[in-house]
């Protein structure tokens, strides 16, 4: 039996429900649900009674919860002996993160994070680079994981931590002929409209520097900031083509959609930032470290 299992069974039984439990713990509707059906296979008992409409307790249900809840005070004393966050007072971490991040590896990481803290909930929001840094400026987030340029990726109020360090490649459609290439050259980006961020984001302003720095027309197609799955559908419906990195290009490749690396080479970097003057401790420690060690 572990701690972890404790604190699933008394969500549902809180909740009555699997994923209001799973959405209140920050971890998958699956990863509740399996847990939950390991400890009753231990216990060799059910605890819930489960139809289409309720969740509720069998009386062994009932039994283990009022054992349980005695186990989640000794822990929440045990906590706050070491000044941490109890299970009735729990620590939010608020994470903001790039568009594509589903396509890193983020979703994992960030996930067994939470799912090794009970002490600990997050919440994640997909934003664009300079709302980012706004929303951290202004105390919205706590941390945030963006994309750029190293050179665009300095803040003077923030701190930061590279986290993975790529190149840029095109996602085209591969009835393009551009496709049967084995790269795309810069200066042959203009051939194919772009699909980009909105004019007043980092991205859009990002890519527009990129081309005029190699006096390429800025031919863009489409604008859209967090929309990634209508902006895959018209890469492959050949509408345009979208700029990402190594990680994304290989996560979307398909028969479809065809990735080619851009000549010459445009590094971007993946990282960590927070804000400067915010002393990191406690939980927030132990978030940075835990996701600078899971990318190492």
């Amino acid at each position: 039996m572990e701690i972890r299992q404790v604190y699933y069974v008394l969500e549902v039984a809180k909740q009555r429900s699997f994923s209001k439990a799973a959405e209140a713990l920050f971890v998958s509707q699956p990863a509740i649900s399996q847990q939950i059906h390991a400890l009753e296979e231990e216990l060799q008992t059910k605890l819930f009674k489960r139809d289409t409409h309720n969740v509720v307790l069998t009386a062994e249900g009932e039994k283990f919860c009022s054992y349980a809840k005695d186990v989640v005070g000794s822990v929440n004393k045990l906590l706050a002996a070491f000044g941490q966050s109890t299970a009735d007072n729990k620590t939010m971490i608020r994470i903001g993160v790039f568009p594509f991040y589903k396509a890193s590896g983020l979703v994992s990481i960030i996930n067994d994070f939470f799912i090794e803290r009970q002490n600990v909930i997050g919440t994640i929001r997909v934003v664009e680079n300079y709302r980012a840094y706004e929303m951290l400026e202004e105390g919205e987030l706590d941390f945030i994981i963006i994309k750029s340029r190293i050179e665009n990726a300095k803040r003077p109020n923030v701190r930061y931590e590279i986290l993975r360090t790529e190149n840029l490649n095109v996602l085209i459609s591969s009835r393009n002929p551009v496709a049967k290439e084995e790269k795309m050259k810069i200066t042959d980006l203009s051939k194919v409209p772009l699909l980009t961020g909105e004019s007043d984001s980092h991205f859009f302003n990002e890519m527009k520097e990129l081309y005029e720095r190699y006096n390429v027309d800025f031919n863009v197609a489409f604008m859209n900031t967090q929309e990634t799955d209508i902006m895959l559908d018209m890469v492959q419906a050949g509408t345009g083509i979208l700029l990402v990195t190594d990680t994304v290009a290989k996560s979307y490749e398909s028969e479809n959609i065809t990735a080619l690396p851009l000549e010459p080479a445009q590094e971007v970097l993946t990282f960590l930032a927070w804000k400067k003057s915010w002393r990191l401790s406690g939980a927030y420690t132990a978030f940075k470290n835990y996701i600078l060690e899971r990318f190492q």
